[in-house]
């Protein structure tokens, strides 16, 4: 009988499981700022079953305490080195809301409760790691919060330019962006222990040295040695810290130069980051996702993971996003280059998830950043300089058939024991709209009564900041797709989700956005205001106030204010009448009568504020 991925053993989370798998020692161990859960959508499973399936011997340590060293003890010491991801989120915006209020919850948490994850996750492991161990042991750091803040970077709650994390988290380097390819070469490298033993080196030492060569990977050095050969120079932190203007212009020159790789000073050291690592290719990209995953969390949690339980029988199709959106750091993190499986990979994981004990019959997703991004590509073949494909305009040169897709859904959909598929992470609307069949099939098979649209805001002076596409798109978008809702006999709505106090964003922009919402009778899913990410865009703006792709200057709001424009919302449950606009606008203006816009809540249930993430 075949064996199924559910019954495959977990990575070891102890001494005693991996004694039970016959190893005495591992070559690698993971550390993570998340629950581990064996599925594809978390880094430590799927990198850890790629090294495990090349016969490397991994094993986990998830969420260990910050005061105590014995968790980062238990696995003992790896022969290679500890591979540190502080999680799927960077640890700042995972523990504090935008008015930097520490969350309750935490969604990688066993039972989501928050609070055990320390913050700046990357430089608490990673020191925990070095008091254990001392440099007797190799650190190789990466996952998102590495990869955004690997250079001088805007902190939005030190509300201060911070120098690159390598010089705080004492780890021999980075790795940025995904991480399978420079991972891999790493450890294959690292894997004969002779090698260590003949160059007298520890393995600290020898990651060190590595690390020089490796594509994707940041590597640190005295500022004293000559310049590496062929990379840009970018800004010194000290500079960036000081100069709005060089901030904006070291943000330019470092996505310019990204491809032949850049470096960067910082009192008396250097931070080099190589050129990126070269994105998988669909073989190998369905090979990695082929892999026995058990799509459940550890058994030693007692409590769920809701992490888990969001994406558990969904499936990965696609990398990248080319929409090149200025507050999103996909495009920083995963890349512009749009990497997708094959359709028969992705056919067989539906067989694989139909197998598994627990399906319900429901695939909740098959998608990527952007679903219906899924084998669309640059018909030049090469990446150009252009940070959006989709904005202002969509390019000429994009292949953006959506039809293959649509094919692809109809084939999952029909596979035996399917019996509802759905698509639950983000349709782009602007590509939606190129392609007659895609509402009409998206709000006929694939809602499942609530579509989440990310249209970010309708005013489009706003738009136009963010990298979104003209705001005509969204009630397009909206307008075919109560249509086809129609048709399909089917009551249905889209739920939209917004960014309030977005760079470029005044109050009355958010109570444009209000009015809008009365007219056109929509609810708001979720309205966030919006939090600096590091390294997009949006934060430059939000850290200088100038656009750094125009070059003009930008309206910034900050802290109470803030606040006041997501509660702005508040009005579209009121009636929709220019003196209400004019009214909303004084009372806005002044803190401590803007409560009088709050809507109480009503017996009738009806919502008081929008939801926030």
């Amino acid at each position: 009988m075949q064996t199924r991925n559910a019954d495959a053993p977990f990575l070891p989370v102890s001494l005693d499981e991996a004694h039970g798998r016959g190893w005495d020692e591992l070559d690698v161990i993971f550390v993570t700022g998340d629950a581990y859960v064996d599925h594809p959508s978390f880094a430590p499973a799927l990198l850890g079953r790629m090294l495990e399936s090349q016969g490397f011997r991994v094993g986990v340590i998830a969420r260990p305490r910050a005061e105590s060293l014995d968790d980062v003890r238990r696995l003992g010491r790896p022969r290679l080195f500890f591979a540190v991801s502080p999680g799927a989120v960077d640890s700042m915006i995972n523990n504090y809301t935008a008015q930097r209020r520490p969350r309750r919850e935490d969604d990688y948490a066993p039972g989501g409760v928050g609070g055990g994850r320390p913050n700046r996750a990357l430089i608490v492991y990673c020191n925990l790691l070095r008091r254990a161990w001392g440099k007797s042991v190799a650190i190789l750091a990466g996952g998102v919060e590495a990869s955004l803040r690997r250079l001088a970077h805007y902190d939005f709650w030190d509300d201060a330019v911070r120098r690159p994390a390598l010089l705080d988290a004492p780890a021999d380097a980075i790795v940025y962006g995904m991480g399978e390819r420079p991972l891999m070469e790493i450890a294959r490298a690292m894997r004969p222990r002779v090698a260590v033993e003949r160059a007298g080196a520890t393995p600290s030492e020898m990651l060190a040295a590595l690390a020089r060569e490796v594509r994707g990977v940041v590597w640190r050095c005295a500022a004293s040695e000559a310049p590496p050969e062929g990379r840009h120079a970018l800004p010194p932190f000290e500079s960036v810290r000081d100069r709005p203007e060089t901030h904006v212009r070291a943000f330019l020159e470092e996505i310019e130069h990204r491809a032949r790789g850049v470096y960067q000073d910082c009192a008396g050291h250097r931070v080099v980051a190589n050129a990126p690592a070269a994105p998988l290719s669909a073989g190998e990209l369905d090979a990695l996702y082929a892999l026995p995953f058990r799509r459940e969390a550890h058994p030693c949690y007692a409590e769920r993971v809701p992490a888990l339980e969001q994406v558990r029988f969904s499936i990965t199709s696609h990398r990248g996003c080319f929409g090149g959106c200025a507050f999103c750091g996909i495009f920083t993190h995963q890349g512009k280059v749009v990497q997708s499986r094959s359709r028969d990979s992705i056919l067989r994981e539906v067989r694989e998830i139909v197998r598994h004990p627990a399906f319900d019959g429901t695939i909740r997703d098959i998608g990527g950043p952007t679903a219906n991004m899924w084998g669309m590509r640059c018909g030049r073949g090469r990446p150009c300089a252009r940070p959006s494909c989709l904005a202002p305009k969509i390019c000429a040169s994009l292949e953006r058939d959506g039809r293959p897709y649509l094919r692809l859904l109809e084939a999952a959909r029909g596979e035996p024991g399917v019996k509802h598929l759905f698509v639950g992470s983000g349709v782009r609307m602007d590509l939606a709209l190129e392609c007659d069949p895609f509402v009409e099939e998206f709000a006929r098979h694939y809602t499942s009564g609530h579509a989440k649209v990310a249209p970010e805001h309708t005013v489009q002076s706003v738009l136009s900041v963010m990298m979104k596409p003209d705001g005509a798109a969204f009630l397009k978008f909206l307008e075919r797709f109560r249509r086809a809702s129609a048709r399909a006999g089917k009551e249905q709505y889209l739920l939209p989700y917004l960014i309030a106090a977005h760079p470029g964003c005044r109050l009355e922009d958010m109570i444009e956005v209000a009015l809008f919402l009365r007219k056109e009778r929509l609810r708001v899913e979720q309205c966030q205001i919006f939090i600096p990410l590091p390294g997009t865009a949006s934060t430059v703006m939000y850290a200088t106030g100038v656009n750094p792709f125009t070059g003009r200057r930008v309206a910034v709001e900050r802290d109470a204010r803030r606040r006041d424009m997501q509660k702005a919302l508040v009005l579209y449950h009121l009636p929709e009448s220019r003196r209400l606009v004019e009214e909303a606008l004084a009372l806005c203006e002044r803190k401590d009568l803007l409560p009088v816009l709050l809507p109480r809540r009503r017996a009738s249930g009806k919502p008081a504020t929008p939801r926030r993430r």
